[in-house]
């Protein structure tokens, strides 16, 4: 089971894929080799791996039983439109597109959560990995569970144009250039300037008044806590910056920690990184601490005066290195580690 395979990046010159190839630059997980494959149109190119120029080939052509795991970088719909070739090579898809949620038996994973959860991945035939948003809160969260319980949890998220993909990246750079320039700005993407603006909602309302990514954001904090029945509430909101992502998380425990043990136990997640000094500087940013880096950054750790069971935290992280390519590649290693 721990004999080293081939895995392959699908989608290789998305913002997901190129993501994937950088943290495998400065990485190693010890996979025996990497395939790039994109859909017929984006193939054709070649991108620099570990020195070695790699051709990007075309998806539609590829054996994927050459390889054990395809990592998925794709649109929702291209990925559903691959699966069967994928599922009937034997080769086991590591999706974060959210393009398998409705398949009950594919598991959801976050590697430094619940990694128990892959066993079914095998006969699955895939895995589902969370959002960036959702990885973030939860692998905060996550160690304080055991030590202290989890009452009600409320995150507002920040997020940047990149959570839009490509598209966002662009209309956030053409209202920003256009409006420094003393022209009015589009509307588009959002239906609401982007540039020099919030928008604290990202798609329709249902009857309760959250969008469907707060609502799935939700359902799939409950399913990694195993707590079906905690009170989590999302506000997710847009800013003007192109990349990263930053939230303001409260939770409430069943019982007060001390703050002293707080920073020890976020420690037992390697994927964090706590900077957290009283000093001017003495928090983290999606710019200076968190683009670039494989960490998840956490500071502004606080207790509420009049309830010390309150506790609140501010983490960023780059929303596509650090949360989709680390989950994806770790959930990968443990796949081919542990049941491959």
């Amino acid at each position: 089971m721990s004999a080293q395979k081939a895995i392959a990046i699908v989608g290789a010159n998305s913002l997901q894929g190129e993501a994937l190839l950088a943290v495998l630059e400065d990485q190693d997980f010890g996979f025996a080799g990497v395939h790039l494959l994109d859909v017929a149109e984006e193939a054709g190119g070649r991108l620099m791996l570990h020195g070695q120029s790699l051709r990007v080939e075309p998806l539609e052509s590829f054996d994927f039983s050459s390889v054990a795991v395809a990592l998925m970088a794709l649109e929702p719909e291209q990925v559903i439109a691959c699966m069967p070739r994928i599922r009937e090579a034997g080769c086991i898809a590591v999706d974060a597109s959210g393009a398998l949620r409705s398949v009950t038996r594919v598991p959801l994973v976050v590697a430094a959560i619940n990694p128990q959860a892959l066993a079914s991945a095998v006969e699955a035939g895939a895995v589902n990995c969370p959002d960036a948003q959702t990885l973030l809160t939860a692998q905060v969260v996550h160690p304080l569970l055991a030590e202290a319980g989890v009452q009600m949890l409320s995150v507002a998220t920040y997020q940047s144009a990149s959570t839009l993909g490509q598209s966002g990246l662009e209309a956030l750079a053409l209202q920003t250039g256009k409006l420094l320039n003393g022209q009015p700005a589009d509307a588009g993407l959002t239906g609401r300037q982007m540039a020099f603006n919030l928008i604290p909602r990202l798609g329709l309302l249902d009857e309760s008044g959250n969008t469907q990514d707060e609502l799935r954001m939700v359902n799939d904090l409950c399913v990694l806590f195993d707590l079906p029945e905690l009170p989590v509430q999302v506000t997710q909101v847009l800013v003007p910056v192109f990349y990263g992502s930053a939230q303001v998380i409260q939770v409430q425990n069943q019982e007060a920690l001390e703050v002293a043990r707080i920073p020890v136990l976020l420690r037992r997640n390697r994927n964090l990184k706590l900077l957290d000094k009283p000093a001017d500087n003495g928090f983290p940013t999606p710019i200076e601490q968190a683009s670039g880096s494989d960490r998840l950054w956490v500071g502004r750790i606080r207790q509420n005066p009049q309830d010390p069971r309150l506790l609140q935290l501010w983490a960023v992280a780059d929303n596509f290195r650090a949360c989709l390519a680390m989950n994806q590649l770790q959930v990968t290693q443990l796949l081919i580690k542990d049941f491959l």
